[in-house]
Formats: structure tokens, sequence, C-alpha cells
């Protein structure tokens, strides 16, 4: 069984090292996404170990995954470059991707694939699925792979990321997109006009006080109409509280994985936090066509993965992310996180070959040249923020420095069969958001069936 609390302090990704010194932090999916931005890359992908190339017969692999080159020209060039890469140093070898829309999607449709009899070699696991494909024996074990290729050994990779790879004693994903952490946007412009500090000593360390703080100075209101919100609290769903209920010391699951447990005290008071920010605070509703990137919203939900997203859309931004503050029984302020993966299937006809492509994809020149250089997002691997690629990224956008720490001191994605978890609780969390529950009523309602779906499908 897997602990469902902070993840490892064994990480390199400390909580400590914030530029400016004395902060104690630096932050799928759900949303996932290319990122804007262009860099020359550091070196060239190394060459993938293949036999006799010159005499190969033609051999195809087949990736399947929910980033979609249609979504942003970072990703058609992303997905362009790995594949026709990997190509010119394996001649007589071709990648095909299979682009699905949507996690859900691209579940239902590699469920048909494999059902088919068709190829179907490597894919993009979402921390959402891996469970289920784990359960339905889709995936097959890396570590007869790990064991010949040192480079891609465990320990090479972040915690967060081998927090969701794990079952029965063996791993079963590459650690790829991540850290990836839900943060707070701030327009650093707009906090500076009204007289807050958007220093990182301030905000990496806030708590409810201070955050409420920020937020009602920067709010402003006409008469009955919100002209510009301060804060953006979205609505109440399980992955929508645990941001709120982890600096708060409390957990979504309990140390076995068998219950919900996000109804103790804990938890019910950032639940109704998160409900004052509304209907105390009336930080909403939300005006009319205001998002963060044209700066009538000052303060807002985001994922640490947005930064070429926001840079896409308003170049001149001034902002910075932070982690969600800590509550009066928290430890320190922190957020939700997961790292998705890379993972090999079991009906692939070529193994080999597959994981030949997925370490090539996951090691550090790759992702230095990708990641920093085209996607501008945390990658798996420790070493990559260490690269010069990355401290260059870094340098040209400060908001990416540290991002990936803040997962050291955050709790893990609502993982154990999150599809069936959410369609169970949805009725409870629609009544709490349209106010016909109050959050006393809604958290241990939304546990109790939660709980129920964990016993019911087993983890």
């Amino acid at each position: 069984m897997r602990s469902t609390g902070r993840f490892s302090r064994r990480s390199l990704l400390g909580w400590a090292g914030v530029a400016g010194g004395g902060a104690l932090l630096a932050a799928c999916g759900a949303q996932t996404g290319a990122m804007e931005g262009e860099m020359e890359a550091q070196e060239e992908a190394p060459k993938a170990e293949m036999e006799d190339t010159k005499a190969m017969e033609p051999r195809l692999i087949v990736h399947t995954d929910w980033w979609g080159p249609g979504n942003a020209p970072t990703l058609q060039e992303y997905f362009d470059g790995i594949k026709g890469d990997f190509a010119e140093l394996n001649p007589g070898v071709t990648v095909e991707t299979v682009h699905v829309r949507g996690t859900i999607g691209l579940q239902d449709h590699v469920t048909t694939m494999i059902a088919a009899g068709e190829q179907v070699d490597s894919s993009q696991v979402s921390v959402a699925f891996i469970l289920n494909w784990l359960l339905k024996d889709f995936l097959q074990p890396l570590d007869p792979f790990q064991a010949k290729d040192p480079d891609t050994a465990p320990d090479k990779f972040v915690d967060s990321g081998r927090f969701f790879n794990q079952h029965g004693g063996q791993t079963y994903g590459i650690p790829y997109d991540g850290p990836s952490t839900n943060v707070v946007a701030s327009n650093t412009r707009l906090l500076t006009d009204a007289g807050l500090d958007p220093d990182r000593e301030v905000t990496w360390n806030w708590d409810w006080e201070t955050f409420l703080e920020y937020a009602t100075k920067v709010h402003e209101v006409s008469g009955d109409n919100i002209t510009r919100l301060g804060y953006d609290a979205g609505g109440f769903s399980i992955s929508g509280i645990a941001r709120w209920i982890y600096p708060n010391g409390a957990t979504i699951y309990n140390a076995d994985n068998t219950a919900a447990v996000f109804d103790s005290p804990e938890g019910i008071a950032a639940g109704q936090f998160k409900e004052d920010l509304n209907l105390k605070h009336k930080f909403g509703p939300k005006p009319e066509g205001a998002t963060f990137d044209n700066e009538q919203i000052v303060m807002d939900i985001q994922g640490s993965w947005s930064v070429g997203y926001i840079y896409g859309r308003n170049e001149n931004l001034e902002f910075d992310f932070a982690p969600f503050p800590v509550g009066p029984s928290g430890a320190t302020p922190g957020s939700m996180t997961w790292t998705n993966q890379w993972c090999l299937f079991s009906v692939s006809p070529d193994p080999e070959l597959a994981w030949n492509w997925m370490s090539w994809v996951n090691s550090e020149a790759t992702l230095e040249k990708y990641f920093a250089g085209v996607l501008s997002r945390n990658a798996g691997r420790k070493e990559f923020y260490e690269s010069e690629a990355w401290k260059a990224r870094t340098d040209e956008r400060p908001v990416l420095k540290d991002l990936e720490k803040i997962a050291d001191n955050s709790g893990p994605y609502p993982w154990l069969h999150t599809s069936a978890g959410n369609e169970a609780t949805k009725p409870v969390w629609d009544a709490l958001n349209n106010q016909e529950l109050t959050v006393q009523e809604a958290l241990p309602q939304a546990a109790e069936l939660l709980t129920g779906v964990l016993e019911e499908l087993g983890t």
C-alpha cells in the first residue's frame, strides 16, 4: 500500500532554496497542453541503442496520447521533433502517434484498440487512470528494462512521479510530465499597485489571513457588479477541495487507501474557508469575459505547466505563481500535485523497440531539448533541474524557477478510480455549489460515497 501524505523528503527537489532567502518554498491534466516559447536545443538527443540498422526491415512504433499537435504550435513542434529525431537516429523505424482528445477519450480509444487486436506500444498515462489500466493488465512492468539501463533507474526521477507508478512491488511507468501542481497565479503589477508585496518571501509563506488580505485589496466592485475579481475561487469537487485541505493538514484518503477521510475537522475547515471566499467575501460571480490573461482576474487557480500558455496569450503580463496558503492546522503552504507517466503496453509486439523509444524520449538530453527548449515545462528527471538548458529558461522566465519544489509539501492528486469517484460524488458537489447543502453536510456525504467506490473497485 502507498502512503497518502506528503511526498518523501528523499527528493533532491527540496522545499528550501527559494531566491531571496528565508522562504520555505519555491510549484492533469488534468488539463495538459503545450507551452509557448522557443529556445535553441542545448544538445542533440542521444542515439538510441539499436541493432544493425543498415539491414533492418521497416519497423513501427504506435504511441497514444491526449496531447494533440492541433492544440498549440509548440505541441506540433514537440511531436514532429521527437518522431523525426528518433527516426533519423534509427533508420527503418517509424513512430506513429495516435492523438485522442481528453484522458477519458484516450482510455476508451485504447481499450477499443486492444480489444480489436490493433498494435499499440506506448502511451502517456495520466495518474487519474493508471491504476485502472494496471488492474486490467494493460501495462507491462519496466523493471527488467530498467535493470539493464541505469539511466532509467527509479531514483533518477522525482518522488511525485515514483509515487504513482508502483504497484505490487513493480514499476510500470517513467515519470514524464511534472511535477504538475495546482498553484495560485497572481498579477504582480496589480498587487504592487495596491500596495501589496508580491515577493515570494510573502506569497510562498502566506496563510489564510494574508491570502484573504491580498485578494480583498485588489477586488473591485461597482454597485452590485464586480469589475475586477480579486480571486476566482471556482467550485467544489474532489480535486477542487484537495488543493485546500492538504495545506491544512488533511488528506483525501486514509493511510492504506481504503477510505476517503477529507471530512475530517481539518478538511471541513478548509472547505469552509473555500466556501467563505464565495459567499462571505463575495469573490464571485466572475464578471463576463474576465480572465487572468486580460487582467480582470488578479489571483487565479492555474497549473505549474501553464506558463507558456499565459505568455502566449499575453506576452506582457507580469505574474508569478505561489502555493496555496497554509491553514491553521497545517505545517506549510502547499497544494495538490501529480506526475504523469510514459508506459509500455503488455500487448506491444516489440517491447524492446518500444522501450528504446520510451527511454530515449525521457532521456536527459531529449528533455532538455524539448521540455526546456520548446515546451517550457517541468520534466520528471531530477537532473533536468540542474541543467544549463533549464537554467537558461528560468533566467528568461523567472516564474518557472523552483516550481517543482512545491510538490514536496503537497498531497497527491485523487488518483484512486478517479472517474468513478467523480461520478459517484458529483450530485453532492453540485448541491454544495448550488448552496443546497452546507460544507458540514456535503463533505461527509461525498466521503462516504467515495469510500463506497474504493470498497467496490479495490486498490
